[in-house]
């Protein structure tokens, strides 16, 4: 799927901790996102894995293995520290659509909106912490 730059801003600015950039903030991420479908139960990152990319909810849910649906933007904790994830990350049952954000871009756009990191650090983590590993 294909969606404007105007489109990927206004999706953006809807989720957490993105709503909180200053609009120029939200263009550089805007221009260095690609919308993409994912259908349902297709695999984003295998367990123990490295993640590659940010993924940036717009429809849909991404789920752990049993289910559980994720919070809006996941990738984060693992792009962050580099740590495998614990545990298999897949699209929903009813599929997701989603901006996504390369590693290699990631760590540019921390570098140019500084900002943004503090957001994901505030951000609520749904059963994964920091470190990466699953909450009891």
């Amino acid at each position: 799927m294909k969606l404007s730059v105007s489109e990927r801003l206004l999706a953006l600015s809807r989720v957490a901790p993105f709503s909180s950039l200053r609009p120029d903030e939200l263009m550089t991420i805007a221009s260095a996102t690609h919308a993409r479908q994912f259908a349902p139960g297709s695999l984003l990152c295998p367990k123990q894995g490295i993640i590659q990319r940010l993924y940036i909810r717009i429809e849909g849910c991404a789920v752990d293995e049993a289910g559980t649906p994720m919070q809006p933007v996941v990738g984060t904790t693992i792009l962050l520290t580099g740590r495998p994830a614990p545990f298999a990350i897949h699209a929903g049952p009813e599929g997701m659509l989603a901006l996504v954000l390369p590693r290699s871009k990631f760590f540019t756009v921390i570098h140019e909106c500084p900002a943004l990191l503090v957001g994901f650090f505030r951000m609520p983590l749904l059963g994964v912490d920091y470190l990466g590993t699953r909450k009891s």
